[in-house]
């Protein structure tokens, strides 16, 4: 059993808000993304902040360039490879969204591969899409399952929760972190012994510590995650409390420790500084298991002078051999993959720390996934990291060390930490209702069947939009289709129902009678969500039907964007 210990599994419904936009189009510009790139994601987040959809691959592709097409430099930027790109890229006017998925991939690939020449890799549009794939699919499940068909059947991830919490917060955002956690349990209960999650916890939200006992004690959350450059400083009273609680309940706790990832203000990236560690660990909070992620940044270990005394890395380092439940990852490393001399000094490093017997416990395997997509994807990521280790070294970093950060015993017969065995103990009282089977370790821990009766997360009859969509389409079903069930319908698409009649004069007027009707089912138990109203949401509803691409499953998610599903059905 490997794990991948640094791992993202967050939508970007759940994270998004005003200051998180802020932050993410930030770290795009310290990348070196182009000008007109940013700002076309900036305006997408904008939108979708306002407006929350979901979007599929087309449309993602149309949002983007339409965006682009109105930024004057990406114009010149046009008209300076006028040479290179072929007629159907040199994208000025509109009509953008009535073309094939195919033809706006084609665009976007011959762009990208123009910058990509120039700035590199993870600075294009096609890195850009790639990474926003993960971000706008619909549930946190569907992230996690994205993430775990590259990897063997038992392996795991640790799905780290993101809070990117602002002091004048608005209720919307407050929503959408609990979004969050709800939607990371699920996961969890989706994939069981396959998600583990870990809480994201921000000391300026007022009810976090509260929220933090809740997802530990009573949802499944075995671990939480810290990122300080968000704005607060590691030694900060309420987070005394909080390591004091997680040493009492054998929590483990994981840390952003990079200069290089988001932050609030450029001052706050060196709030991630061990060495403000140093006196937390101290006394009573001397045995807190404490992992540095991204062991300090790439150049620990890819630059000779990357563990001299002073860096961020020595003092991981430090740390490590001092206390005895400090642990680093190397999560995002990536650097090194451009110069020959840096990837041999990195991987000589790594295998002289692993011949040290208390070291070789401490250094775990992370990708830092879905967010390293902006430059790889994570099976590239691993099979990287195993053609330059031997056999040995890799599983020691994927497979024993992190198995003991997580919790599990060092020897056989041993018993699983405290946080781990909760996690147990929640999955084995809901060993009836979960998404899958569960993983060998999960199975063997429990030694009682699990039945995998959950529906998928997002098709849940339970689901105020769920419920609505399948009603409403039932009536445009044949028997045939009908009598495959709920589960299997939930793939049927809208272009397979009695109503798809394209040639049919009116056409046009049959998906606005249907977007009418669907809508006015909807009202009767909803309020339109923020950014809608009924002639925004007759737009979107009829283009669905006109297109007819979207499956059921997809439909409900729509809807879950245009309404507030607040009231219960009758």
């Amino acid at each position: 059993m490997r794990i991948n210990v640094h791992a993202h599994v967050f939508t970007l419904r759940t994270i998004l808000s005003r200051e998180a936009v802020r932050v993410i189009t930030q770290r795009l510009r310290d990348r070196g993304v182009r000008g007109f790139l940013v700002d076309a994601v900036e305006f997408m987040l904008d939108d979708f902040l306002e407006k929350p959809q979901h979007l599929d691959e087309r449309e993602l592709l149309a949002r983007l360039l339409t965006k682009l097409t109105g930024i004057g430099s990406f114009s010149d930027f046009l008209e300076e490879n006028l040479g290179r790109l072929p007629l159907a890229v040199v994208i000025r006017g509109g009509g953008l969204d009535g073309l094939p998925a195919d033809v706006l991939q084609t665009a976007l690939d011959n762009i990208s591969s123009v910058i990509a020449e120039k700035d590199g890799v993870g600075k294009s549009p096609f890195d850009i899409v790639q990474a926003l794939r993960y971000a706008m699919k619909s549930t946190i499940t569907e992230v996690a399952d994205q993430l775990l068909d590259t990897m063997d059947h038992d392996d795991a991830l640790v799905a780290l929760m993101m809070d990117i919490h602002a002091p004048d917060e608005p209720e919307r955002d407050q929503e959408n972190f609990r979004l969050q956690v709800s939607g990371t349990q699920e996961a969890a209960l989706q994939r069981p012994g396959r998600v583990l999650p870990f809480f994201g916890l921000h000391p300026g939200r007022s009810d976090h510590f509260d929220l933090m006992k809740e997802a530990v004690e009573e949802r499944g959350f075995l671990g939480v995650k810290l990122y300080p450059s968000l704005g607060y400083e590691v030694d900060d009273p309420a987070l005394l409390k909080v390591y004091e609680y997680c040493l009492e309940k054998d929590v483990p706790v994981l840390l952003h420790c990079g200069h290089g990832g988001f932050y609030r203000r450029q001052e706050f990236i060196d709030y991630c500084n061990p060495d403000h560690w140093i006196p937390v660990l101290q006394g009573d909070l001397s045995e807190l298991r404490v992992c540095f992620a991204h062991f300090g940044g790439w150049q620990s270990l890819g630059r000779p002078d990357g563990l001299d005394p002073g860096t961020w890395g020595c003092t991981i380092l430090d740390l490590m051999r001092d206390k005895p439940n400090v642990f680093t990852d190397l999560a995002y490393h990536t650097d090194q993959m451009r110069d020959a001399a840096d990837e041999q000094h990195y991987f000589t490093k790594l295998a002289e720390l692993l011949r040290d017997a208390r070291l070789q416990k401490r250094i775990l395997f992370g990708t830092d996934s879905w967010l390293l997509r902006l430059d790889m994807a994570d099976v590239v990521y691993w099979r990287y990291f195993q053609h330059h280790m031997t056999a040995g070294d890799f599983d020691t970093i994927a497979g024993r060390a992190p198995r003991l950060f997580v919790g599990f015993p060092e020897a056989a017969g041993q018993p699983l930490r405290a946080n781990l065995q909760r996690y147990v103990d929640y999955m084995t009282a809901h060993r009836e209702e979960v998404g899958a089977e569960p993983a060998a370790w999960l199975a063997e821990a429990v030694d009682l069947d699990f039945v995998a009766s959950r529906s998928a997360a997002q098709w849940n009859y339970d689901t105020h939009a769920v419920r609505c969509t399948y009603q409403f389409a039932k009536d445009l079903m044949s028997n045939a289709q009908k009598a495959k069930g709920f589960k299997v319908n939930r793939a049927l698409q809208l272009r397979d129902l009695s109503y798809w009649r394209p040639r049919d004069p009116n056409f046009d007027g049959i998906c606005q009678h249907n977007a009418r009707l669907l809508l006015a089912f909807c009202r009767q138990i909803a309020d339109y969500a923020r950014g809608y109203d009924e002639v925004g949401a007759m737009s979107v509803c009829t283009d669905v039907f006109r297109r007819g691409e979207k499956a059921l499953v997809d439909l409900a998610a729509v809807l879950d964007s245009i309404f507030a599903f607040t009231r219960r059905m009758s």
